[in-house]
């Protein structure tokens, strides 16, 4: 049987009513999206529920568990369930969907009080300063910066708080799936903006751009929800020009961010743009890169090469 409290150990989240509940992979390490409880009526053991995922991402986890030893190899067929122990099993799965989703109802209101109690951002923020940003589109509270995560209907559902040193954290319980932050996609009278629309990763990548080409950006926030937030763009703007600003994770072994946007602009017959930084003399350590990583002058000339490049 699996241990729920050596799963939380080795992957971070708590045991609650006797669900290791985990980050999803791809996520924040604070996201407690995924939850893992025994159940001897499954086949192999186990139910994996992913909240901010579908079926692939459960069965990505159940795959980290085999790797991992934590859940055993089968070299037998697994029996099918009955007719009985799959109603039993909906049941559950159901009731957690309904906690879930209370909890995210409160977590939501939770969030946009906190983004209504905040002030206007100060330029001087620590990290507004190491990005080079103006403070456009984000809001403070405290030491914070806050940062609105929405949904296709432009609700409030989660905010991002960034502190002085760049470390970010999401809204305790709060949903992440699905969300984004925008700016510019829009005209003030509702209408949609000019121009095309770029989508990447993080709030500083997307600001950067939006500043030196004036583009409406959105901010996906994970490399995990750039395919879901691509596809939700593609329905509110369906004639858009769409351009995918990638996240180049080149020196990890499995390069996330350059494959979740090349999927992303695939889906949505979107351009790709590719971040290409200058490197000073000696700079040999690798590391990830973003177009906040772009000199500024240069970034307006890489995403116009992406538009008339091929889809």
């Amino acid at each position: 049987m699996i241990d729920p409290r050596a799963i939380v150990r080795r992957y971070g989240g708590y045991v609650c009513k006797g669900n290791a509940l985990i980050p999803t992979p791809g996520h924040s390490a604070r996201d407690r999206g995924t939850a893992i409880k025994p159940d001897m009526l499954a086949p192999d053991g186990v139910l994996v529920t992913c909240y901010n995922g579908g079926r692939a991402d459960a069965l990505a986890v159940k795959a980290m568990l085999r790797r991992d030893g934590y859940l055993a190899a089968s070299d037998r067929p697994t029996r099918e369930l009955t007719p009985v122990e799959r109603a039993a099993i909906r049941r559950e799965e159901e009731d957690r969907q309904r906690q879930r989703e209370a909890t995210e109802q409160a977590a939501a209101q939770e969030a946009a009080e906190l983004w209504a109690a905040s002030s206007r951002a100060d330029f001087r923020h620590g990290y507004l300063q190491a990005k080079r940003l103006e403070p456009f589109g984000v809001r403070q509270m405290a030491r914070e910066l806050l940062v609105p995560m929405m949904d296709a209907a432009f609700r409030i559902w989660n905010v991002q708080r960034i502190q002085h040193d760049g470390f970010k954290l999401f809204g305790r319980n709060a949903r992440t799936k699905g969300l984004f932050w925008p700016h510019g996609a829009h005209q003030p009278d509702g209408a949609p903006s000019a121009g095309p629309l770029v989508i990447g990763e993080g709030y500083a990548t997307m600001a950067a751009i939006h500043m030196e080409t004036g583009h409406g950006v959105i901010a996906a926030l994970s490399a995990n929800n750039l395919l879901v937030v691509a596809r939700t763009m593609r329905r509110l703007f369906p004639t858009r020009k769409i351009v995918i600003a990638a996240d180049d994770d080149g020196h990890l072994a499995e390069n996330l961010g350059m494959e979740a946007a090349e999927k992303a602009a695939r889906a949505v017959s979107g351009r790709l743009a590719v971040p290409v930084p200058v490197r000073l003399k000696g700079d040999t350590q690798a590391r990830s890169i973003d177009f906040a990583d772009v000199p500024r002058h240069r970034v307006a000339a890489q995403i116009a090469a992406a538009l008339v490049g091929r889809p």
